[in-house]
């Protein structure tokens, strides 16, 4: 499958999915539900104090503490309150890849559409943020409890792509990082195949940690660790670059390996580090089953 079927993404919706979410953090959202939120107010009962994040509400914080530490800190509150979910779902050229049974652009939409419908029946406010081959390179979506406006993102999805970018995980977090509201759940749906050795110390991702709570979803093929020996075969890069390899070649399968144990070496000192949950999917991947035994 090429794309994503919209239709099977919109009867996803009436699967059983049982699933615990990431979240530990306070939500900030106005709104009733069933979430912790750190909002002031008449009967809210006093939880802790953290350290001020750029985009916090600044009516909440904690002035004593601020003038004894002289960095400026929060006060958070419980109380009940709906949590926005924002899904972040990778939609460059390397997610329209796969050699087992479906692409990981597939696989991914799967995904996002679960958690998705997941968050309306529990009634949360879910917006998306996809990014790479989509209009403006980044494309957003506003939050909403609706089964109709969660399928225009659905329908987003399942359409073939109309416009070419390459968008860096680095940049996909910059601008997440100025949507976000704090306390959200944010999803990130890739196949993080394009970490770079300074990934962990970018500023926009360690501020959407301190502000939000954030899992990765990595979707990837069995190709993506180890070419199976099929002769001689032709690649082409983001940039149209060509490329011949023969799977066959002993030193080159070494070689591709290392890439790959590189990679997820990388993602796995960023998940311990940050203390991000990491939740492993592969192109052969049940989604609904596997979400669910992370």
């Amino acid at each position: 499958m090429l794309y994503p079927d919209f239709n099977e993404l919109v009867t996803l919706k009436n699967l059983k999915f049982d699933f615990s979410p990431t979240s530990k953090r306070a939500s900030h959202s106005s709104g009733l539900g069933s979430r912790n939120s750190p909002f002031r107010g008449q009967g809210l009962e006093f939880d802790s104090v953290r350290e001020y994040v750029p985009g916090d509400d600044i009516r909440n914080i904690d002035w004593r503490v601020t003038a004894r530490t002289g960095s400026p800190h929060l006060k958070i509150f419980k109380a009940e309150r709906e949590q926005q979910v924002l899904l972040c779902v990778d939609m460059n050229a390397t997610m329209r890849f796969g050699t087992r049974k479906t692409f990981k652009s597939v696989q991914a939409a799967r995904a996002a559409s679960l958690l998705g419908w997941w968050a309306i029946a529990n009634q949360e406010r879910i917006s998306a943020c996809l990014f790479g081959d989509v209009p403006g390179g980044i494309e957003f979506f506003p939050p909403t409890r609706t089964k109709r406006t969660f399928s225009t993102l659905l329908k987003r999805l399942s359409e073939p792509f109309v416009e070419e970018h390459q968008i860096s995980l680095e940049d996909a977090f910059q601008a997440i990082n100025r949507k976000a509201p704090s306390g959200s759940l944010v999803y990130v749906i890739s196949d993080f195949m394009e970490i770079t050795q300074d990934f962990q110390q970018q500023v926009s991702l360690n501020r959407l940690v301190k502000r939000c709570d954030v899992a990765f979803i990595s979707i990837n093929d069995q190709a993506d660790k180890s070419l199976y020996p099929v002769g001689i075969l032709d690649f082409c890069g983001n940039d149209h670059t060509q490329i011949r390899i023969d799977t066959g070649n002993r030193s080159g399968k070494i070689a591709y390996e290392k890439l790959w144990s590189e990679n997820r070496n990388k993602l796995y000192e960023m998940k311990f580090a940050m203390k991000i949950p990491l939740i492993e999917l592969t192109t052969e991947s049940d989604i609904r089953q596997d979400l669910r035994k992370r």
